[in-house]
């Protein structure tokens, strides 16, 4: 009877749930969910009868009795403050004992960033020279972490672990200096008094460091204190978990991380991606992607992007200020630049903030998702491909940098 019962029951789950194990293992489990998620939630948003009500679902009020508080407020402000927080906690790992922890290879990160910001910026710019548009300019500046470490995840082994860590640490700087140019041009009424309280609240978590503090509760009430008046001065509050992360004991970090990866990786992603990239695409948006702020948007992230990290990165390398290691090649960085590109939530965010035209806002926006669609399956081939096109094009890096690359 135990037998039958075997092989009526147990047997077919082993043969459905046995592929599934393997793709977990290998660490790409959380790519082809977060794939799948964009495929069906941009699917969802496009069936003719049911679409818009799918759309408004994410952006009503859940109920009266929380006032205006949405599906998609709780998961941007509130469940992605936990998937900052373990990217935080890699990060930190990096720094003291892994791909960053010396100083030329920590360099990397910022002056990438810098290039990151700086191009894309011209190229907008440059589109909107002629009607003086400049309103958008900070929107291709910035890369949306949760889409672009999912394409990572989902490439695994074929994306050499430094490339990864080189990537988060880009990316985190890259967003930090999107939002306080934000907030310096953008959001004047930001109430001051929010801002200092911020401030001080990170200047207590380097205290909490430095006096070596090794319960974790402390850490996390003040991080809880910056997540509130991040909410209250109307910046992305998730950001409030990097600063907690990186202030994090060493010794803590692999136990916290046990405990998120399961719920960051299986629920809180997908369900990120859900509700982000529910948007209707027609015929009119795609003709309004000829407007030039909408094309300042779309090229910046697609090229300027791409081409500000490349530059910027080979400058540093030829400067001697910072280090590759010699396994990494040029084709490495022009992929990680080029999916760098992909803006969603961060571009759209400050797309709000940039435009008061609600039509303006929601072509940006479709501008903004097919730039991040185009530099994430780019960027995917460009990996898949990394070594026939370093031969092709004879980029290797101890062929033209070799007393730069040696660790």
């Amino acid at each position: 009877m135990k037998k039958r019962i075997h092989k009526v029951l147990v047997e077919p789950i082993k043969d459905v749930s046995s592929p599934i194990v393997e793709i977990e293992q290998t660490g790409q489990l959380s790519g082809f969910l977060l794939l799948n998620a964009l495929f069906l939630t941009l699917l969802l948003a496009n069936i003719p009868l049911s679409g818009t009500a799918y759309i408004q679902f994410w952006s009503s009020p859940l109920m009266p009795e929380l006032g205006h508080i949405t599906a998609l407020d709780i998961i941007n402000k509130g469940l992605m403050t936990l998937f900052m927080l373990e990217i935080g906690l890699d990060l930190k790992k990096e720094f003291v004992y892994g791909e960053l922890q010396t100083y030329k290879r920590a360099n990397l990160p910022l002056i990438a960033a810098i290039g990151g910001l700086v191009i894309p910026i011209f190229v907008f710019c440059f589109f909107n020279q002629k009607q003086s548009n400049y309103a958008g300019w900070i929107i291709p500046t910035t890369t949306d972490i949760a889409f672009s470490l999912g394409i990572l995840k989902l490439l695994g082994n074929k994306v050499p672990n430094f490339i990864k860590v080189f990537f988060v640490a880009l990316v985190i700087i890259d967003d930090l200096l999107a939002i306080s140019l934000l907030v310096a041009f953008y959001l004047p009424t930001v109430a001051s008094l929010k801002i200092v309280l911020i401030l001080l609240s990170v200047l207590a978590l380097l205290g909490l460091k430095y006096f070596k503090t090794t319960h974790i509760i402390p850490y996390f009430l003040v991080g809880a204190f910056i997540w509130w008046n991040m909410v209250q001065a109307g910046l992305p509050p998730a950001l409030s978990g990097i600063f907690t992360a990186l202030s994090i004991p060493i010794n803590r970090i692999e136990e916290l991380k046990r405990w998120l990866y399961m719920p960051v990786n299986y629920l809180i992603v997908p369900l990120f991606v859900f509700a982000n990239v529910a948007v209707t695409i027609n015929v009119e948006s795609l003709e309004f992607l000829q407007e030039s702020h909408v094309t300042g948007v779309l090229i910046g992230l697609l090229l300027g992007k791409p081409l500000g990290i490349l530059m910027a990165t080979w400058l540093a390398v030829r400067l001697n200020i910072a280090q590759l290691p010699a396994h990494i090649n040029w084709v490495h960085i022009l992929g990680m630049g080029i999916l760098a590109g992909t803006g969603v939530t961060m571009a759209i965010f400050v797309t709000e903030h940039s435009y008061l035209r609600t039509e303006v806002k929601d072509f940006i926006k479709i501008g903004v998702i097919i730039a991040s669609l185009a530099s994430g399956i780019l960027s995917t081939l460009i990996f898949i491909k990394t070594s026939s096109i370093a031969n092709l094009f004879h980029w290797s890096i101890p062929r033209l940098f070799a007393r730069n690359v040696r660790s």
